[in-house]
C-alpha cells in the first residue's frame, strides 16, 4: 500500500560539516571570480530566496515546492537555511524520483524491449532506482553497468547491454559517448572524418564486449538431450556408411527418415510453448568470441577479416590476460581514476544539470582541442569529485552552495563556441518531467510517493520470469523431451484439425458466408483452448510441482489474479497467476487486502484530518486521494516512456531510442493543452479535494488565497503590484483563483527555471 513520503533519509552519503562544504564552494567561487574578472564581467548578483527556492526545488527535487514547503522556507529565519534546504533536498524521496528521470533519459531505460522479456526492463529499472536511492558511488555505479553479466533477477545491470540486444557495436558507440565523452561511432564505417580516432580504434575498444551474449538457458537440458539423440543417429549412420557397399546411399536415407521421426521443430515448440515473453532472453553472458574487421574494410591499417584485439583508446592500457573477463577488464579501465575521460565527463553532466551548459561543450563529444570554460576550474572539480570518491550528492551540495549557482540567473541561452564563465546558471526551460511533477505537487497530496502496486507488479515480473527458469531446471533434459514426446501426437492431430478449419474459414469469408464463418471460429477457438489446456496440465503445471517439490513446499494458485481470458494466454497466464514459496510476496487473501485497504483509508482520513479537513468531509477527501494516486503520480512513477500523447509526451520527453533524446523546444501542441485542456478546470488541479483547492479555500482574505496561487505555481507570494491587478476579483474570489491559475500556468514565469 501507498505510505506518506515528505522528506526521507534514504542513505547515508558523503558526511562532510556544514563548514567543509562551504570551503570547498568558496574555492569553486575563487576560480570563478577569476574568470569574471578577465571576462571584465561585474561581480555577480545573488539571487533572490524566491528565485533560489523554485530553482534548487527544480534542480534537485524536480518539482516546484508545495505551499506548505514554500511557506516553511520563507518563514525560516535560519541563515543557513539555503545549505539546510539543499541537504534536505538530497536525502529526500523527491531527488531519488528526478535523479532517476535524469539518468533514465541517458541510459535510454524503456519499460518494455523488443524481443526481450519483460523481466530485464523490469530488473534494470530496479536496479537503477535502488542505485540513485542509496547513493552508489558513480565509478561503481557505473562499473556495475559495464560489467554486467548473470541472470536478471540477481543482476539488473544486465539491462544496460540486452537494451542494445543484438547489437554490440551500437551499444559500445553509446558507452563511449555516455561514459568516455566520445563520438566515435563514425569510426564504425570509416576513419574519423574530424577526430582522431580510425575504424581499427573503434574495432579494438568493441572487442572488449563483443562477447556479450544473451542467457537463454532454460531450455539447456532438453536441447542437450535433442542434440545427443542426434548425435547417436550420426554415429549410427557412420558405422552403417562405413560397412555398407553402396556408398552409404541406404544409411543416409535411413538417417534422415530417423531425424525427420524425431519431429524436432514441433518437440521444441512444445517445450517453449506456454513460456511466452518469462525468457528470451533472461540475462548475460560472456562468450570467447573473435571481433573481426569488415569484409568491406579499406582502411590502410588493417585487411577485411582481421581479428580485433580489444584495446584501449586513450588513458592507461587495458590488456585482457588469459582467463580474464574481457568486459571486466573494459569497466575497470573506463571508471579508473587515471582515465582522462571517465570523471570530466561526470563532473561536467552535473554542472550542466545545474548551470544549464557543461563547462566543455558538447559534453558528449569531448577533443583533445576542447577547452575548458573556466581556466582552472574543471581540474578543481574533477579533484573534488575524486576526494569525495564519485559521491554526486556531495558534488552537488558543494555546486549548489556556491555563489555562482545562487546568482542571478542569465537571461539568454548559451551560444555553441562561444565560452561563458557562468556568472550565474542559465535560464532553463523546465523539461517535461520537472513540468508534469510540478502539476503533480498541485493535484497529489503525496506527490513524491511510490506507486508500490506497480512496484510490486514489477518485483513479481521479475520472480515469476525467476520461479519458470528453475521449474525448467527442476527436471533433467530427459524429462523434459519425453513430456513433449508424451505430447506429440495430440499436438499434430490438433494442429491438423485446426489447419482444416482455417482452411474452411478461407473458404467462408470468401463467399461471405458469415453463419459457417462464426461456427467455425468457435471451432478454432474451442481446439485452440483444448490445446492450451492441455499444455498447462502436462506441461506447465507438472513442472511447478516438480519445483515445489524440490523446494519442499506446494504450488498456490492466487485467487485475486485475474486471467486473461484469452485461450491463447492460458500458458503464460498459469506462470502469473502460481505462486511458489521463495519467489517473491505470498498471494494475499481477500481479507487481508480488504484489512490493507481499510488500513489505508484510514491513514488517509488521518492525513486529511492534518491538511484541515472537515470530518464530515474524510470520506470525500479519501476517495480524492485514492483516485488522484492512480491519475497524478510522479514520472518516475508511470511507464517508460510514457505513451503517445501523454502530457509528458507532448512536451517533449525522450522516447529513449537516442541518449538524451528530450525536445526542449515549445510548440503548438504544447500551448493548445495548457490554454484548451483540462488542467486548470475541475476535472483536473480544481477538483475542490486538490491540494491546490483546499489551500485556496483555507486562505481567509483575496491577499492570501492571492498568494497562495502564486505560492503553489510560482514558489512565491504575489509583489505588491500583482495583488494590486487582483484586488478588484473580491466579487467571485473562487473562480477568479481559478482564472488567476490558468493565466499563472501559461506564463513563461511557470516553463522557465529562474
Amino acid at each position: 500500500m501507498w505510505r506518506h513520503v515528505l522528506i526521507l533519509v534514504l542513505a547515508p552519503w558523503t558526511v562532510f560539516a556544514l563548514g567543509s562544504w562551504s570551503q570547498e564552494a568558496a574555492q569553486v567561487d575563487a576560480l570563478m571570480e577569476q574568470a569574471w574578472k578577465a571576462q571584465g564581467q561585474p561581480t555577480v548578483l545573488p539571487c533572490t530566496d524566491e528565485v533560489f527556492l523554485r530553482r534548487v526545488w527544480l534542480d534537485l527535487g524536480g518539482r516546484v515546492p508545495t505551499v506548505a514547503e514554500a511557506k516553511a522556507f520563507y518563514a525560516n529565519r535560519d541563515p543557513e537555511k539555503r545549505a539546510k534546504l539543499i541537504d534536505q533536498l538530497l536525502a529526500s524521496q523527491a531527488f531519488v524520483s528526478h535523479f532517476y528521470n535524469q539518468w533514465a533519459d541517458v541510459l535510454r531505460l524503456k519499460s518494455n524491449y523488443v524481443n526481450t522479456a519483460n523481466v530485464v526492463p523490469a530488473a534494470y529499472s530496479h536496479w537503477l532506482y535502488e542505485s540513485i536511492k542509496t547513493n552508489k558511488p558513480y565509478d561503481q555505479f557505473a562499473y556495475e553497468l559495464l560489467a554486467a553479466k548473470g541472470y536478471a533477477w540477481e543482476n539488473g545491470a544486465v539491462g544496460y547491454y540486452l537494451r542494445d540486444f543484438g547489437m554490440p557495436l551500437d551499444n559500445m558507440a553509446l558507452t563511449s559517448r555516455v561514459f568516455l565523452g566520445t563520438r566515435i561511432e563514425c569510426a564504425q564505417c570509416h576513419n574519423h572524418p574530424f577526430d582522431k580516432w580510425k575504424q581499427t580504434d573503434f574495432y579494438h575498444l568493441a572487442a572488449y564486449t563483443f562477447g556479450n551474449r544473451p542467457l537463454e538457458e532454460a531450455y539447456a537440458g532438453a536441447r542437450d538431450e535433442i542434440r545427443a539423440r542426434e548425435e547417436a543417429i550420426r554415429q549410427d549412420f557412420l558405422k552403417e556408411k562405413a560397412a555398407s557397399t553402396d556408398g552409404g546411399k541406404a544409411a543416409e536415407v535411413r538417417r534422415k527418415e530417423r531425424l525427420a521421426a524425431m519431429e524436432y521443430r514441433t518437440i521444441v515448440n512444445i517445450i517453449r510453448g506456454g513460456v511466452g515473453q518469462l525468457f528470451n532472453p533472461i540475462g548475460l553472458e560472456r562468450r570467447p568470441v573473435n571481433l573481426k574487421l569488415p569484409h568491406d574494410f579499406k582502411e590502410e591499417d588493417g585487411k577485411p577479416f582481421e581479428v580485433m584485439t580489444p584495446q584501449t583508446l586513450l588513458g592507461p592500457v587495458a590488456s585482457v590476460g588469459a582467463g580474464q573477463d574481457a568486459a571486466e577488464v573494459f569497466a575497470h579501465w573506463v571508471t579508473s581514476p587515471q582515465n582522462p575521460r571517465f570523471t570530466k565527463v561526470i563532473v561536467n553532466r552535473l554542472w550542466r544539470n545545474l548551470f544549464g551548459a557543461a563547462l566543455l561543450e558538447p559534453l558528449d563529444d569531448i577533443r583533445e582541442e576542447t577547452k575548458a570554460a573556466v581556466p582552472g576550474l574543471e581540474e578543481k572539480l574533477e579533484q573534488l569529485m575524486l576526494d569525495l570518491h564519485y559521491d554526486q550528492r556531495a558534488f552537488l551540495a558543494i555546486l549548489t552552495r556556491t555563489k555562482a549557482y545562487q546568482a542571478v540567473a542569465q537571461k539568454h541561452e548559451p551560444e555553441p563556441g562561444v565560452p561563458s564563465a557562468f556568472p550565474g546558471p542559465f535560464l532553463k526551460r523546465l523539461n517535461a518531467e520537472q513540468a508534469w511533477d510540478s502539476l503533480v505537487t498541485l493535484a497529489n497530496y503525496e506527490p513524491d510517493a511510490r506507486d508500490l502496486e506497480r512496484v510490486a507488479a514489477e518485483d513479481r515480473r521479475i520472480q515469476i520470469s525467476h520461479m519458470a527458469f528453475d521449474a525448467f531446471q527442476s527436471v533433467s533434459g530427459k524429462q523434459l523431451v519425453g513430456m513433449a514426446y508424451a505430447r506429440l501426437e495430440t499436438e499434430k492431430s490438433i494442429h491438423d484439425k485446426l489447419s482444416e478449419i482455417r482452411a474452411k474459414l478461407v473458404d467462408a469469408k470468401r463467399t461471405g458466408d458469415r453463419a459457417l464463418e462464426l461456427t467455425l471460429r468457435r471451432q478454432e477457438g474451442a481446439l485452440i483452448r483444448e490445446q492450451n489446456e492441455g499444455q498447462v496440465r502436462d506441461f506447465i503445471m507438472p513442472l511447478l510441482n516438480a519445483l515445489a517439490q524440490r523446494r519442499g513446499t506446494t504450488v498456490i494458485q492466487d485467487p485475486n489474479y485475474k486471467i486473461n481470458p484469452n485461450p491463447v494466454a492460458l500458458g503464460p497466464e498459469t506462470w502469473r497467476s502460481h505462486y511458489i514459496a521463495g519467489y517473491g510476496t505470498a498471494p494475499r487473501t481477500s481479507a487481508e487486502l480488504e484489512a490493507l485497504a481499510q488500513h489505508e483509508k484510514q491513514r488517509l482520513a488521518t492525513l486529511g484530518q492534518n491538511c484541515g479537513i472537515p470530518s464530515q468531509d474524510t470520506g470525500s477527501f479519501v476517495d480524492y486521494c485514492l483516485q488522484a494516486r492512480k491519475q497524478w503520480k510522479r514520472a518516475s512513477e508511470l511507464e517508460s516512456p510514457a505513451p503517445r500523447g501523454h502530457f509528458l509526451r507532448t512536451l517533449g520527453q525522450s522516447d529513449r531510442d537516442f541518449v538524451e533524446n528530450a525536445n526542449h523546444a515549445p510548440s503548438i501542441p504544447q500551448a493548445l493543452m495548457f490554454l484548451n485542456g483540462e488542467i486548470a478546470t475541475k476535472r483536473a488541479l480544481f477538483n475542490p479535494w486538490s491540494p491546490l483547492s483546499q489551500s485556496i479555500r483555507q486562505a481567509k482574505t483575496l491577499t492570501e488565497k492571492v498568494d497562495v496561487v502564486f505560492l503553489a505555481i510560482l514558489s512565491r507570494p504575489a509583489t505588491p503590484a500583482e495583488q494590486a491587478k487582483c484586488a478588484n476579483l473580491a466579487s467571485s474570489p473562487d473562480l477568479a483563483m481559478e482564472d488567476l491559475a490558468y493565466t499563472l500556468l501559461n506564463t513563461r514565469q511557470f516553463f522557465f527555471e529562474p
